[in-house]
């Protein structure tokens, strides 16, 4: 795997000599229809020590757990010619536990034709919708995870294509993963299944209106809409909510057992399920921005679920004092309660966001927080950026915090740094 790695890297650099010394630049900057970026990434990671999935790995020394620091090389092509546009990743992995890995994806293939007002296209394509920064309602195709740390070009959706436009309408019609068969639907999360999108948007001088919907094979429909308006030279407002006739979620399953053979949770549905979001972003004349937004996650989990989910943990850790011979099993099922963490977009279904950054010549700092009202949970984050001629350096730290029973509080990490560099060529 070692020699696989490096053979990674020195394909990366190839590519990076050959786009550095090549003469078919654009007044962009970029090669001709072709272009890319090469990045070295370094995040480092404190473990929680109070997490279930902490407490999980002390009871099966086995378990794979996550290292500490991660190195990552990536380099990402990007070609546009004839119609046809791709984006590609080959990646590098290695961490202190001695494991490394060489792998590559692609993002984008697709292939585009105009006719007039129309475009279609069809492919591996990104479609990205909806007007919020910390969560986007409405990004019903490609239904992105929001606030990286480090901004990533997302991996496309299976689509067929079909767009309007003129000065201030736009029309989209999208046929999402149109191979996804129906023996596949009850098995697969809503951003996989096969599914019809659709958006109509209007301007009015400074007001942009959005109009969405959605049909999937498993989730059935949902409506939404949203706006932004440019108030002011320095406020912008914006706002989104989106109504899901059904969504999946993690529940316990019937079994009340405290040890159960596998993981007590199940991917059960539930109904009219409601996303709203509203916020402004500010800026001043001397470039500081402040963005504010709150937003609802009907498809989180509720209080009551987590509280559930609070007092399992509790009881396994209590089971270890009275059944010692059962640790291997009690861990098994402390691990699974990590099931629930990453099973939708959002922790908590009340969320408020905050944020602050300064463009300062090439400098940009940033802080911002997210707050759970629910258990007064949050994420703070703070970073720097510096811009150079080519040559980007973005650095930074998120804390994971709040009262010990809150979920940010109980995440196996407590906190991740980071540092990297990117050169585009």
């Amino acid at each position: 795997m070692r020699y696989l790695t490096m053979r990674l890297m020195c394909g990366i650099a190839a590519i990076v000599a050959n786009g550095a010394h090549a003469q078919d630049y654009t007044q962009s900057g970029q090669l001709n229809g072709q272009s890319g970026q090469v990045r070295v990434l370094m995040n480092s990671t404190a473990e929680n020590l109070n997490s279930p999935l902490h407490q999980a790995a002390l009871l099966l020394p086995g378990m794979s757990v996550a290292a500490d620091h991660l190195g990552v090389a990536e380099a990402e092509l990007r070609f546009s010619r004839h119609g046809i546009n791709a984006i590609a990743t080959l990646q590098g992995q290695g961490d202190d536990l001695g494991h490394s890995k060489a792998t590559g994806w692609v993002n984008e293939f697709y292939g585009a034709f105009d006719n007039g007002a129309w475009q279609f296209s069809a492919g591996k394509k990104i479609v990205a919708w909806d007007v919020g920064y910390g969560f986007r309602p409405n990004d019903v195709v490609q239904q992105e995870r929001r606030r990286s740390l480090i901004s990533n070009t997302a991996i496309g959706r299976p689509v067929a294509m079909a767009e309007y436009f003129d000065a201030d309408n736009a029309l989209s019609l999208v046929w999402v993963n149109p191979r996804q068969t129906s023996s596949q639907a009850s098995k697969i999360p809503e951003a996989d299944e096969q599914a019809l999108a659709a958006r109509l948007y209007r301007r009015i001088g400074a007001l942009d209106l959005h109009g969405f919907a959605r049909y999937g094979r498993q989730n059935g429909g949902s409506l939404g809409a949203a706006l932004a308006w440019v108030a002011t030279d320095a406020l912008e407002l914006h706002a989104s909510v989106r109504h899901l006739q059904r969504s999946s979620t993690l529940l316990m399953g019937g079994q009340r057992a405290l040890l159960q053979a596998g993981t007590p949770w199940q991917v059960q549905a539930q109904y009219d399920v409601t996303q709203l979001l509203a916020g402004m972003v500010w800026t001043t004349e001397s470039q500081h921005s402040f963005m504010l937004e709150a937003w609802w996650d009907g498809t989180a989990p509720s209080e009551q679920q987590w509280r559930k989910w609070a007092q399992r943990n509790q009881a396994l850790m209590a089971a270890i004092r009275v059944s010692p011979r059962m640790q291997a099993t009690i861990g098994g099922q402390l691990a699974a309660q990590n099931q629930l963490l990453s099973a939708t977009a959002n922790l908590q279904q009340k969320n408020l966001f905050a944020r602050w950054s300064w463009q300062s010549a090439a400098w940009q700092p940033a802080i911002d927080i997210l707050w759970t009202p629910a258990d007064r949970g949050h994420v703070l984050t703070a970073s720097l950026g510096w811009q150079g001629d080519r040559l980007r350096l973005d650095g930074g730290i998120r804390h994971y915090g709040g009262p010990g029973d809150s979920v940010y509080a109980q995440l196996p990490a407590a906190s991740v740094a980071y540092l990297s560099a990117t050169w585009p060529f």
